[in-house]
C-alpha cells in the first residue's frame, strides 16, 4: 500500500472515530464509559496521520527520486487497487453508521438466562426496598433479579415502569417487553425480557413502549426461562432512546 493511502486511511479512521463519539453514535456500540478512551484514540490517530503526512511532505525529494528507482527497475511492488477496499468500512461509518440492536437481532443473540443452580435452589438476597414514588422507573434486569432472587418480594403488589421494545416470545404466543444487555460493547450483547399480560393490541417488533403495571408474584419461578410476567396496566409508544442498552455485569 502506497503511503499516501496509509496517511488517508488513518486520517479517515481517526475522523470516523470522533464523529461517532461527538455526535453521540457510538452509543449503538459500546457502554457510555468509553467515551474518554474513544475520544483520546481518534484524537491519536489523527495526530499519528497528521505527523506521517508532514513527515512525506519533509522527505518529499528522497520519496520522488525513491519512485524514479523503483520506475527504472519495472515497478517491484505495483500498486494495486484492491487496498483502496481497506477504505470501505470507514466510509461506510462515515455516511451510513449502522443502527443500534433491536428486536431483529434475538434470533442470532443469547438470551439472559440463571444458572439451572439458581433456577432449582436460588440463593435470595434481600434487597433494598422500592423508591417510595408511585410505579418507580426499573430497568428490565433489576426487575428479573428482584423477581427471582429477592428473599423480601419487594415487588409484591407494587406499580413499576419499565421501557424497552416489543418481542415475540420465545415460546407459545404473546410479546414480551425487551432490552439489549451489554457488558462493554454489542459483541457480548444479551436479551433479556418481561413476559407481558393485558395488552390486545397488535404490535409490531421492535416497537418500544413504556409500560407501567405489576409483576405477578412468582410468575418467574414457573416460568421455564425463568421470565416473570407484567400484568400490564397502562402503556404508550415511546421513541428509542439515544442510549438503548442496558448495562451488564
Amino acid at each position: 500500500m502506497r503511503r499516501e493511502t496509509q496517511n488517508l486511511l488513518l486520517l479517515l479512521i481517526g475522523i470516523a472515530v470522533l464523529r461517532i463519539t461527538f455526535d453521540g453514535t457510538y452509543l449503538r456500540y459500546v457502554k457510555p464509559g468509553l467515551f474518554p478512551f474513544l475520544l483520546v484514540s481518534g484524537i491519536g490517530i489523527i495526530a499519528l496521520g497528521t505527523a506521517a503526512v508532514i513527515g512525506d511532505l519533509y522527505r518529499g525529494s528522497s520519496r520522488g527520486s525513491n519512485h524514479r528507482h523503483q520506475h527504472e527497475h519495472g515497478h517491484e511492488h505495483g500498486h494495486g487497487r484492491v487496498q483502496w477496499l481497506l477504505l470501505a468500512p470507514v466510509a461506510t461509518l462515515l455516511l451510513v453508521a449502522p443502527p443500534a440492536l433491536g428486536a431483529g437481532a434475538a434470533v442470532t443473540s443469547s438470551a439472559i438466562r440463571p444458572p439451572d443452580t439458581v433456577v432449582a435452589q436460588p440463593e435470595l438476597i434481600a434487597y433494598p426496598p422500592l423508591p417510595d414514588e408511585p410505579a418507580p422507573f426499573l430497568s428490565i434486569s433489576e426487575v428479573v433479579n428482584r423477581a427471582t432472587l429477592d428473599s423480601t418480594r419487594s415487588l409484591d403488589g407494587r406499580e413499576i415502569t419499565v421501557s424497552g421494545f416489543v418481542l415475540r416470545r420465545m415460546r407459545g404466543y404473546g410479546i414480551d417487553l425487551g432490552r439489549v444487555v451489554i457488558t462493554c460493547c454489542v459483541a457480548d450483547a444479551r436479551y433479556i425480557r418481561l413476559h407481558l399480560s393485558g395488552i390486545e393490541e397488535p404490535l409490531d417488533e421492535d416497537t418500544w413502549l413504556e409500560v407501567r403495571g405489576v409483576v405477578e408474584p412468582g410468575s418467574a419461578r414457573r416460568d421455564r426461562d425463568s421470565i416473570p410476567t407484567l400484568v400490564v396496566r397502562e402503556y404508550h409508544r415511546v421513541e428509542r432512546p439515544d442510549h438503548s442498552y442496558e448495562r451488564g455485569r
